[in-house]
């Protein structure tokens, strides 16, 4: 008899009981993604975590599909805010993270039982408990500070744990890396920033940065640093990507590493899918380590995304993709959460 019809048999025996492990360990693990935009488009839109429109990436019940425990929410700030320029609305850039807070703070209070705000050490650990998405709040752009420490110390108090301290344009006290630049990096005024931050217990995140601004941060910063949505530079070429020194860098702090799923920073041309994200998940961990390596997607503030992977929902993919390339279980399980889980323990106020 020829055995070679059951080779299928056995592949499919073999790729289904692979996914249930995946999907066995997805369930154990915390899953944490470190970026996503979701409050600009729901501040925007006008509409709420329950229900999501069409196009849209993440809402509470994907979250739940994709057993996503743990998001941070950031406040995105488009630079045309600044000087309340044309599209701005008249609106400038502490009023508009001003407006995202009051967002979520509606969110909170109509989904108390199902999102819980994460301001302090374990707080992502009693909200998992609970069984409620842990939201963490963040600052995209430190231009939102309008070059003053007492709106940080008020967004502090509003929740907000983390900040990049650029997007892609220069501020008043770092450069981005999307333009020329106009200081070389960090002015003292930037310094200060990074201090102050630190000292009030917010991580500070180095996305979007100049490589002058990122080498001045290093040498300032005390506690470990993240990179919330990026990409290796060395599988795709592009100024939002980190060369391995920078990963080498940002593990030596404590810190982590998160994969962004935007085409655009993942290949040079065509489209995206899991095996690529996987590629720059994988040279991450070959160059930074396994214990400073995660998962910043970027959902919803990203115009496509890989072909499978078009939501929250779909992130157990990325745990079977994983395990299907031989990482061990405990390295799977801190790429999707207990990495960012450990840095966040370390700086949050108790």
């Amino acid at each position: 008899m020829d055995p070679r019809p059951r080779a299928p048999i056995l592949v499919a025996v073999e790729v289904t009981t692979l996914m249930a492990s995946a999907l066995e360990l997805h369930r154990r693990a915390l899953v944490f993604d470190a970026h996503a935009d979701t409050l600009t488009e729901m501040t925007d839109r006008g509409y709420d975590l329950d229900a999501a429109p069409e196009g849209r990436h993440l809402d509470l019940p994907r979250c739940a599909g994709g057993v996503l425990d743990a998001q941070v929410f950031t406040c995105f700030v488009h630079p045309r805010h600044v000087g309340r320029g044309e599209g701005s609305g008249g609106v400038g850039p502490a009023d508009r993270v001003r407006a995202m807070l009051g967002t979520m703070d509606r969110q909170l209070a109509r989904f108390p039982g199902r999102v819980a705000l994460c301001t302090a050490k374990r707080h992502l650990a009693a909200a998992r408990a609970a069984g409620q998405l842990a939201a963490v709040l963040a600052i995209e752009g430190g231009h939102a500070l309008e070059d003053d420490l007492g709106n940080l110390e008020e967004f502090f108090g509003r929740g907000v744990r983390t900040m990049t301290l650029t997007w892609n344009n220069s501020n008043e006290w770092a450069d981005g890396c999307g333009d020329a630049g106009r200081h070389g990096g960090l002015t003292a005024r930037g310094r200060e920033v990074v201090a102050a931050m630190e000292e009030l217990g917010l991580v500070v995140d180095v996305s979007h940065v100049a490589r002058t601004t990122f080498d001045d941060t290093l040498a300032v910063a005390r506690r470990p640093l993240i990179a919330s949505h990026s990409c290796a530079r060395a599988l795709r070429e592009h100024p939002r990507n980190l060369d391995d020194d920078q990963l080498r860098a940002i593990a030596a702090t404590g810190g982590v590493a998160c994969v962004n799923f935007y085409p655009v920073f993942l290949v040079n041309e065509g489209q995206a899918t899991l095996e690529h994200v996987l590629d720059h998940l994988e040279r991450f961990l070959a160059v930074a380590g396994p214990g400073h390596v995660g998962l910043g997607a970027d959902y919803d503030g990203i115009g496509v995304t890989p072909v499978d992977l078009p939501d929250v929902a779909t992130l157990p993919r990325v745990t079977e993709g994983l395990l299907r390339r031989g990482h061990a279980p405990e390295v799977v399980e801190g790429v999707l959460g207990a990495n960012l889980e450990r840095v966040f323990e370390a700086v949050l106020p108790p």
